[in-house]
């Protein structure tokens, strides 16, 4: 490094050390201007910072039982606070120096309120900061929700208690402390990641904060019969969890407990605490995107999805496991979800202009693909297996968007193209009798069919054919054409289903009937939206 550049490294953290150093002080002074002109209201309850000082509390917890709100004050450490506060308990007093408590000259032990949550919450910044960079988000803006000690409820409470047995009423506005821990945390990413804390944004950070020592402290409360609160043990994915010990349980418990009861089975004030908290973890996650487009299937030895019974596999090759990998990777998503509008069987092509899919980005590290990179992965999925399955107008898609696909469920059609064999010879006379509903519409009733009793309600569907048309070929065999309304079950249609849909196609040509090969030829349905394709 040369020297002239180390000399600018060196200004530079001068620089800003100076602008930190400012900013403190103009942060205390700020605290020491509310705490005079608050001195009416602290004369009043002129024992308040006696209480708070009589008990291992850190300095912006004793702000918060203050009701103090000039948040940007508790960014100043404990001690700092401790100190202010400690100055003006002297000043109401009446006294000519900062009362012998001693505090400043021992090391802080850890605050029975918060458990050091607050008291320390810097600490906590670097793993955040970390996770941050290490996930690479492409956006501007986060969100954080924090999950702090269960204890920490227990123990404000007791205070509270303390406080009305000292002074004879609760403690006034007192400051939430998630409130507190979260604003010194985000400030704190802020500053060291360019990110701007809004609270609508679509990437949401859950930051939980464990405290070992302190994890059993709200269990008294099991044993005082009007708390209500019932915790109990459960199996859940292998793993044994406690339920009923939430965060809401335990507030509602304290609630009920008369503040008599509670301090004949707990401790008022809290008892002290030897060990700082811990980082639980940290869940970060991104409102999820949309693309999608039209595949075509050209053989007929692959699934829409993975099919399986048990560990055996049905079909080696699925649509999804060939389209979605490189548009997930693309995405940097975790998962993905993938709608079709419709399905086909895994022996059944799907030709012409290809089936409607979208799929639902879970997590995704960048939100937005351009146009032409799309284009792009459009190519490579088309190179991976060209002869068994392709894509076309993969676009990127509004939530509002995909509604059509679900909503196509009811008022989509689809053509097909059948080859069915007949028990009897092809004549004229059959093929005229399937060619008499060409272009002319109607309606049969299909039960559900046998083969999908397991997994479908018992009941009779009407559906509308809208047109039919035969083309005989050689012996027992003609290729039907056929255009029908959504949810058609075209396999029962053709060989009847032992009676259960009719009429059929076997009772329309007189014969036993059944189909050989299907191919779908068109679903009729604009997707993705043409203003989406450029």
């Amino acid at each position: 490094m040369s020297e002239k550049k180390r000399e600018s490294d060196t200004l530079e953290g001068v620089h800003k050390k100076l602008k930190q150093d400012a900013n403190r002080d103009a942060l205390k002074l700020r605290l020491q201007i509310a705490l005079g002109d608050a001195s009416t209201e602290l004369r009043r309850h002129s024992t308040c910072l006696d209480v708070l000082f009589s008990i291992p509390c850190c300095g912006r917890c004793m702000l918060r039982f203050l009701g103090y709100r000039d948040y940007e004050v508790y960014e100043l450490s404990s001690t700092e606070i401790k100190e202010i506060l400690d100055a003006r308990r002297a000043h109401i007093a009446g006294a000519t120096v900062a009362s012998a408590d001693g505090f400043v000259d021992s090391p802080e032990i850890v605050c029975i309120a918060c458990v050091g949550t607050i008291q320390y919450a810097e600490s906590f910044v670097d793993e955040v900061v970390d996770r941050i960079n290490n996930e690479a988000y492409v956006i501007k803006t986060f969100n954080m929700n924090v999950t702090l000690p269960t204890s920490t409820l227990v123990r404000n409470h007791s205070i509270s208690i303390y406080w009305k047995n000292k002074l004879g009423s609760n403690p006034q506005d007192l400051v939430d402390i998630k409130e507190i821990f979260k604003l010194l945390i985000s400030w704190q990413v802020e500053r060291r990641t360019g990110l701007t804390l809004d609270f609508s944004s679509e990437l949401r950070m859950q930051v939980a904060v464990c405290h070992e020592e302190t994890k059993e402290d709200h269990v008294f409360l099991t044993k005082l019969k009007e708390s209500g609160l019932v915790i109990k043990t459960k199996r859940e994915n292998r793993k044994n969890i406690q339920v009923g010990d939430g965060r809401h349980h335990v507030v509602k418990a304290l609630t009920l407990v008369s503040n008599e009861r509670f301090a004949s089975a707990a401790s008022v004030p809290p008892k002290e605490v030897t060990t700082k908290p811990a980082m639980e973890f940290i869940e970060m996650t991104r409102e999820s995107v949309y693309v999608g487009g039209r595949y075509l299937k050209y053989t007929r030895d692959v699934s829409q999805t993975p099919w399986s019974i048990g560990t055996t596999m049905l079909a080696e090759l699925s649509v999804s496991g060939i389209v979605c990998d490189t548009l997930k990777e693309a995405y940097r998503a975790d998962d993905y979800k993938f709608v079709t509008a419709g399905r086909e069987d895994a022996n059944v092509r799907m030709l012409g202009n290809g089936r409607p899919f979208y799929m639902e980005m879970v997590n995704p590290r960048i939100p937005f693909l351009p146009y032409e990179r799309l284009k792009e992965l459009e190519a490579k999925i088309n190179t991976i297996m060209p002869d068994k399955v392709q894509v076309r107008s993969i676009a990127s898609l509004e939530p509002d968007d995909i509604k059509v696909v679900k909503d196509g469920e009811d008022t989509k059609t689809k053509s097909y193209s059948a080859l069915c064999w007949t028990s009897n010879p092809v004549t004229q006379k059959m093929v005229d009798a399937v060619n008499a509903y060409n272009n002319k519409s109607f309606i049969i009733e299909q039960q559900t069919p046998i083969r999908v009793l397991q997994r479908r309600a018992q009941m009779i569907r009407k559906k509308e054919i809208i047109s039919l048309k035969a083309i005989p070929l050689e012996g027992h065999f003609l290729v039907v054409h056929l255009h029908t309304e959504a949810g058609t079950y075209i396999k029962e249609f053709v060989h009847g289903d032992l009676g259960r849909t009719q009429p059929s196609l076997a009772s329309i040509v007189g014969c036993e009937a059944d189909i050989m090969e299907l191919d779908v030829l068109e679903v009729d349905l604009e997707f993705p939206p043409p203003s989406r394709l450029k």
